[in-house]
């Protein structure tokens, strides 16, 4: 059974990205017109990155039945007390574009063009750009066109890209961020000012639908940068193609979230119907979008449905303050999503589940492996968290679908937690192995485990099914010891699903210890799991140690934990407690596998491609191999022995290289690839049409391959020291069957690639 369902659809940004139709694009400083959405074709043909990226998908991923269309503006500050610009831009401003088979066109977002003023520009680090463009209207609704198309369910995606100092994730954002990055002098009409200047006042009547143009023209100002233009704008568009199964209002604003106001108590305000609710401004705002997506969907005949899972809304939390946030020196934590997540306009409970799912060191494993076959606990909270077991057989291995699945309702954030676990960034391991890896710091160095006791269910973020089943309150201390106070919240137990937005791993070692890191040596985020081992060539320049096997790994065992092994729950009145159709896995990208990331001068973020979140090279997607039991490798087709084949065949292996700049104007530079991939040309003395049907044997061949679409493999000379076979494909030079068999006949050689080291 396929484990991955749903994917989140990058890069988010690029002018024409995610469009099925070929463009071509030129900024003010380049001579003239170039292809800007077919790099994977060498900018020939019509066939898009993005119709190749999605073709791959079906074809390596055939039980994917959901696509998440992240699109992205960008955010100017951290602090919203100084102002922070929501805005789309291009990296075309000024410049021109054109349909590749010919006329002119504009990008277009929100009644912009290229040629508006007042555009903010897209920082530009060494001559490029750190980011694409907001993608342009009319590709979004084609991409959206497309994917019902081929049958697939839609969620559309709005994104912030922060271009503040040092690239920070959004959920930085927030009101005069302190140095612990939570907001100072909140509890206070100023905050809730800044709050609802953030949000702005887009209201529906703003807005109009070009059908024609497939874009949404705004009546308010052209410059006016604010969240609710960008999210009432996407609502709109996403009327224009057709309608969306889920459209999400944003994801992981922590920060803004935090923020309270003036009306702010511990106690909070109980309302009518007996339930409380505290005052934060950011999530009201988001209750008051949700209304207003709600109204322009309903107005143009999408109405929810819940049964058939169409037209929905949602936000999506961080998954360390979905249950609820604990505000500096307030010692509790307040449930502030749970009157969101109670409204009427809200359809499912979501949030992006980084959590982990493992705590193995260096050296000998830890803990885990001293704990690995006692008994696992039978009641909550157990006592002695250093003790608690894992009850699982065999020989201790990081590489235990067992082992990673008992941590899902278990292990940290579960049943014990850690206090003052910092990253302290690469450096010789602690443990004496004298590798470099990810140095933990506090609780989590000493692997000191923290109680939880009772009732304190909602301080732990894995508790989802005692989430979903129960009402809550606020945990706070009161004299004594943090425990559940005051009314229950707006939350209804049971009442809805509960989706991961995003869910995933980096492909790095060690990568359940810690989720929800990256490596981007151009942002102040850029980190590698607790413990993850960091290699070098050259014992100076440092990349972290990649590892496919435990991301595919770790995929499977979420997927597998809920969906088959029988842990999901359906209530009474048939609500699902977790919700598969929407589950989508970060990322499957747009740029489709080789092109990216090889084609490092197009892409900056392609350096980022060997440890990172992206399932493109990543497969294949069966159940990924662990050491103690390999599956059977996949079977692949050979090339056909050709009588007429010459002795020459000529192998050229190519590297490529990751580039990394620093403020000191040093690049560190580190091959992409332990081994080359290889560029093969293979010469024919002779092709026959006789009886050895040489050329029918090669045309049938590539009919079977159908193209450049599968792989198949080849045989490898020796002093390679390869193996026995490469696995390749037909090179970009064979675009279709005319194609191919005019280079037969008149060029009597055959270019093949290999697409995987």
């Amino acid at each position: 059974m396929g484990y991955i369902k749903g994917v989140n659809l990058l890069p988010s940004t690029g002018e024409f990205t995610y469009d099925t139709v070929a463009y071509l694009g030129k900024r003010t400083t380049e001579p003239g017109l170039s292809s800007i959405n077919r790099y994977a074709s060498g900018g020939s043909g019509s066939t898009t990155d993005y119709t190749l990226a999605l073709n791959n998908l079906q074809s390596e991923l055939p039980d994917c039945g959901t696509v998440a269309v992240v699109v992205a503006w960008f955010g100017g500050s951290t602090d919203i007390s100084a102002g922070c610009h929501i805005y789309p831009s291009t990296t075309y401003i000024g410049g021109s574009f054109q349909i590749a088979s010919g006329g002119t066109d504009y990008w277009r977002c929100s009644g912009l063009t290229q040629n508006s003023s007042g555009l903010i520009a897209i920082p530009s680090s060494g001559g490029t750009f750190v980011y694409g463009g907001t993608p342009s209207d009319q590709s979004i609704v084609r991409c959206i066109q497309d994917l019902n198309a081929r049958g697939l369910r839609v969620v559309f995606y709005p994104f912030i890209l922060m271009t503040a100092s040092g690239f920070p994730w959004r959920g930085r954002i927030t009101y005069a961020p302190g140095s612990n990055g939570w907001p100072t002098d909140d509890v206070s009409s100023a905050a809730t000012r800044a709050v609802n200047a953030f949000l702005g006042s887009a209201s529906t009547g703003q807005f109009s639908r070009d059908y024609t143009n497939f874009t949404v023209g705004y009546y308010g100002s052209s410059t006016d940068w604010t969240y609710r233009r960008m999210i009432l704008h996407y609502a709109n568009l996403c009327v224009i193609a057709g309608g969306v199964d889920l459209f999400l209002i944003g994801s992981e604003f922590r920060g803004l979230e935090s923020i309270r106001g003036p009306a702010w108590t511990k106690a909070g305000v109980t309302g009518g119907d007996g339930k409380v609710t505290w005052d934060y401004p950011f999530v009201n705002g988001l209750i008051t979008l949700s209304d207003d997506v709600r109204s322009v969907f309903d107005g143009a005949g999408y109405t929810k449905d819940l049964t058939g899972l169409h037209n929905l809304i949602s936000y999506s939390a961080d998954w360390s303050a979905w249950m609820g946030l604990q505000h500096p020196g307030e010692n509790g934590q307040w449930p502030h999503l749970d009157q969101l997540f109670g409204h009427t306009n809200i359809d499912l409970v979501s949030f992006d589940n980084y959590l982990p799912l493992s705590d193995w060191t260096t050296g000998t494993g830890g803990l885990d492996v001293l704990n690995w076959s006692a008994p696992a606990p039978n009641s909550w909270p157990p006592s002695a968290p250093n003790a608690v077991g894992l009850g699982l057989s065999g020989t201790p291995t990081l590489y235990s679908l067992a082992y990673l699945q008992a941590n899902i309702e278990g292990g940290e954030k579960f049943n014990w937690f850690y206090n003052n676990s910092n990253n302290d960034g690469r450096g010789f391991d602690p443990n004496g192995t004298d590798l470099q890896v990810s140095r933990p710091e506090g609780d989590r160095l000493a692997q000191n485990r923290q109680p939880y006791y009772a009732g304190q269910q909602l301080l732990a973020n894995k508790q989802l099914r005692w989430w979903w089943h129960n009402p809550h309150q606020a945990v706070y201390d009161t004299g004594s010891d943090w425990a559940p106070q005051g009314p229950y919240t707006e939350w209804a137990a049971q009442s809805k699903s509960i989706i991961f937005a995003e869910y995933g791993f980096p492909s790095c070692d060690k990568a359940t210890n810690q989720p929800n890191v990256f490596f981007d040596a151009k942002s102040t985020e850029s980190d590698t799991p607790f413990w993850s081992v960091w290699d070098s060539a050259d014992g100076m320049t440092f990349r972290p140690r990649k590892d496919d096997n435990l991301y595919l790994l770790a995929l499977q065992a979420i997927y597998e934990y809920w969906f088959v092994n029988g842990n999901n729950q359906t209530s009474g009145a048939g609500v699902v407690m977790l919700q598969e159709a929407f589950c989508s896995v970060w990322n499957w990208d747009a740029r489709p596998f080789p092109a990216f990331p090889n084609l490092t001068g197009t892409w900056g973020d392609a350096g980022n491609w060997p440890s990172g979140n992206w399932l493109g090279g990543k497969g294949p997607f069966i159940t990924p191999p662990v050491p103690d039991a390999p599956p059977s490798p996949p079977s692949y087709p050979a090339f056909p022995t050709i009588n007429g084949q010459g002795w020459s065949v000529h192998y050229r292996p190519v590297f490529t290289t990751a580039i990394a700049g620093h403020v000191s104007g040093r690049e560190s530079r580190v091959s992409r690839m332990a081994a080359p991939l290889f560029e093969i040309e293979l010469t024919y003395d002779l092709l026959r049409m006789d009886v050895t049907a040489d050329l029918q044997t090669l045309i049938g061949f590539y009919n079977e391959m159908q193209g450049q679409d599968s792989a198949f493999t080849f045989p490898v000379p020796a002093p390679l020291g390869q193996g026995t076979t490469l696995l390749c494909r037909f090179a970009e030079d064979s675009q279709d069957l005319e194609e191919f068999m005019n280079r037969l006949f008149l060029l009597q050689s055959l270019k093949l690639r290999t697409v995987r080291s």
